[in-house]
């Protein structure tokens, strides 16, 4: 909602006194001040923080910007997932002096060794591979494919183990990253040109079932787009009804607004929608969509702000 100063203007603000005389108080009011500019907060706010994206042309279109704030008594708080979560470092952390609350000192801002740069022994579950330790570690490590095995000290199933793993989109596997040989990428070679060349989200997270704590927002994606597809446990495809708010690990979830292509259809023009506050298309970007045949592809380009995320379903 937005919250401006009412009807009257900064005028007649400017010309208000006020005495106080015997514990009352007494307001004066210029009535002949004719100023009468409402200014609101939110305007000043989202102004420059648009909400619609046109793919074609990058260039943004109205609406309502306004994120809003999550409720207070469950749901998760706004986490930049660039940054590493947990409570920042002591002041002190990387002196190379240990000294309580620190765990551990080494003197450098590495997280690859024993001891992180928030002066945490480093530990299976942190999302940092410690060098000479871990083989993989991306802070699950629950062996879903494209991830980590538990104890870190394998990669968990992955697209080029020699390994067929339909459940995970391949539709080959030769164990090899050579291209032309008729699997690459573990696609067959006789797909679409344009679908070759096709990025797999398989964050358990993005699922609609997941309502995990951590806040994921696709903010970082190539402004052009990245032709994607979903796979694993984050599922199949884009879904093409509204997911509750905070499902698939973000605030304003994003789904399909629209039928999928078929496949003679080639590249196809879609909205893609966010909800929140009760809104189903409360957010919309424009991307692009290819049915490739054994799976459905997306050019997704960032989202308008944080926290939105495409979400995935099986």
């Amino acid at each position: 909602m937005t919250r401006g100063f009412g009807r009257l203007g900064w005028g007649a603000w400017a010309a208000w006194a006020v005495t106080a005389t015997s514990g009352c108080i007494s307001v004066k009011i210029d009535t002949t001040d004719t100023i009468t500019t409402v200014v609101s907060l939110s305007d000043v706010l989202t102004d420059t923080l648009p909400t619609t994206i046109d793919l074609t042309t990058g260039d943004p279109t109205t609406g309502d910007p306004t994120t809003g704030d999550p409720p207070t008594t469950s749901a998760p708080t706004t986490v930049d997932p660039s940054t590493t979560t947990g409570p920042p470092p002591p002041p002190d952390c990387g002196d190379g002096v240990l000294q309580p609350p620190e765990l551990c000192d080494d003197g450098n801002s590495s997280d690859l060794d024993a001891c992180l740069s928030t002066c945490v022994p480093a530990s299976c579950g942190d999302g940092f591979v410690q060098a000479g330790v871990e083989v993989c570690d991306d802070g699950i490590n629950d062996d879903s494919y494209g991830g980590c095995a538990p104890g870190c000290a394998a990669l968990g199933p992955h697209c080029g183990d020699g390994i067929l793993q339909e459940d995970g989109g391949e539709l080959c596997d030769d164990g090899n990253a050579v291209p032309g040989d008729g699997c690459s990428n573990c696609l067959t070679d006789d797909l679409p040109d344009e679908c070759a060349n096709v990025v797999a989200l398989a964050q358990p997270g993005r699922n609609v079932t997941g309502m995990v704590d951590e806040v994921e927002c696709d903010l970082e994606l190539p402004e052009a787009g990245q032709w994607s597809r979903f796979v694993g446990s984050a599922g199949k495809r884009m879904p093409t009804t509204a997911p509750p708010e905070f499902a698939c690990g973000t605030h304003a979830p994003g789904w399909l607004n629209g039928q999928e292509p078929a496949e003679a259809d080639g590249v196809v023009a879609r909205q893609v929608c966010f909800h929140w506050e009760g809104e189903p298309c409360h957010f919309k970007v424009s991307i692009a969509v290819r049915n490739c045949g054994p799976f459905v592809m997306y050019r997704l380009p960032p989202v308008p702000t944080c926290a939105l995320r495409y979400c995935g379903s099986d």
